[in-house]
């Protein structure tokens, strides 16, 4: 995300349905939350992966896992710098979940250029152009339009 502190945003994934290992149910890796943000890249896996599918290629394999399987409705908050993912859905059906964050309007924008996340603030520009139509388009200026007050007043996000 291009605002901090990282401490004051939480995910949320709720499961549509049932998740497991099977269809790819979530895996964290406890403790992972307290380092910085690891460098994101696309995993190279046979056949490719969907636009905007990041994962982390340089973290240390040894650490625990914990897999996380839900049932519909289950939901999960989690810290945004720990480490998960999901496994591979080895089922013929879809996995279906719904992903939100939130954030404190305390929060500020930081500037990417020069960052890890700079190539992927790209990427979402050009998603965003050619989705709204749009010339030109900051990568702050898409979560500006993307971001909804749930309570209180709005600062700064």
């Amino acid at each position: 995300f291009p605002f901090r502190p990282a401490d004051r945003i939480v995910c949320a994934w709720t499961a549509m349905q049932k998740v497991d290992r099977t269809n790819g149910c979530l895996v964290v890796l406890p403790g992972t939350h307290k380092g910085c943000l690891m460098v994101h890249k696309y995993p190279e896996w046979e056949g490719g992966v969907n636009k905007m599918y990041h994962g982390i290629h340089d973290y240390d394999k040894s650490l625990p896992r914990v897999h996380v399987p839900m049932e519909r409705g289950d939901t999960l908050f989690f810290h945004p710098l720990i480490i998960h993912g999901s496994g591979r859905n080895r089922t013929e059906g879809f996995r279906k979940a719904i992903s939100c964050h939130y954030a404190s309007s305390d929060g500020y924008y930081i500037d990417i250029k020069g960052t890890s996340q700079e190539y992927l603030g790209k990427e979402v520009e050009e998603i965003a152009r050619q989705r709204y139509n749009i010339a030109a388009v900051d990568f702050k200026d898409v979560w500006r339009m993307r971001c909804r007050l749930v309570k209180g007043e709005r600062k700064n996000l």
